[in-house]
């Protein structure tokens, strides 16, 4: 499936249609004044992208997806704190992050869309439920952590991992709290060098995925569209229908891919079609 080059027929598309000017990359500062690297590409409606865990810009599994979206959105992508090319803090708190990302939003010309990816789209629920401008939200395969964690269990393993490098608590991340296949684990490439350097960034995500059930997000009315691969872990659907039962204007589609990932193309004309407003024909085919 791949989206058409045509102006799709809504008039929300044609506000923006015109290529954005001023620089395609910089720095914009968040509210407590950590330094955010961004990149903008495309044009058409502003979409935001919030990476997953441990992953900067350059370093994201979905290296291709920008371009992909910039066909028909204007894209712009950031180095969540602590990775890539953006500053960091001595202490971490989710409220920082989602600072971050409003610094992001401030950039569009408005209204936003919010794509996450994984735990980068819990972040972007959390996000929206602290009331964050965020216009609709799009998301692929977040995890729900329904437990809280309290006594910080969870993070102080991970802090056990890092303290014996980094390279260990990625792995630990990826097989005990991620849940990777063995199959699936066996046909990684080796972690690269400049994802371990951002490795101590994994602890953020030890802070703000505990407490995470579906029903904490009942206030958050914007738009949702979850995505879900048709071969994604069962409990990874099981979340995405909790949310949609949550939400109250939120749907899910399952759709072809692979482990915990659907194909640029397809994942491109789903978010085109949600921000459409189009169910039949879709302005994306």
């Amino acid at each position: 499936m791949t989206g058409r080059t045509d102006t799709p027929r809504h008039e929300e598309f044609a506000v923006n249609a015109e290529r954005p000017t001023g620089p395609t990359r910089g720095i914009v500062h968040s509210a407590d004044g950590t330094p955010i690297a961004w990149s903008r590409a495309g044009a058409g409606p502003d979409l935001v992208m919030v990476h997953c865990v441990g992953v900067s810009r350059a370093t994201t599994p979905q290296p291709t997806l920008p371009a992909e979206l910039a066909r028909h959105f204007t894209v712009w992508t950031y180095d969540r704190r602590g990775k890539g090319e953006s500053g960091t803090a001595d202490t971490y708190d989710v409220q920082r992050e989602i600072e971050d990302l409003e610094a992001v939003i401030g950039l569009t010309s408005g209204p936003a869309t919010v794509y996450g990816f994984s735990s980068g789209a819990t972040l972007a629920l959390i996000a929206a439920e602290s009331g964050a401008p965020i216009h609709r939200l799009a998301l692929l395969e977040p995890p729900l952590f329904a437990a809280p964690d309290p006594d910080r269990e969870f993070l102080t393993e991970g802090e056990r991992q890092l303290a014996e490098g980094p390279r260990s608590l990625h792995e630990w991340f990826q097989i005990h709290v991620v849940g990777v296949p063995d199959e699936v684990l066996a046909e990684l490439p080796p972690v690269a060098d400049e994802t371990l350097r951002d490795a101590a960034s994994i602890l953020h995500e030890l802070a703000f995925l505990p407490g995470t059930p579906a029903e904490r997000f009942r206030s958050v009315s914007r738009p949702t569209l979850i995505v879900a691969s048709d071969s994604t872990a069962p409990e990874i659907h099981g979340w995405g229908r909790e949310l949609e039962e949550q939400l109250p204007d939120a749907r899910l589609e399952i759709l072809p891919g692979e482990w915990h990932g659907v194909d640029d193309a397809t994942l491109t004309a789903a978010i085109g079609r949600f921000v459409d407003g189009a169910h039949s024909p879709p302005a994306f085919a």
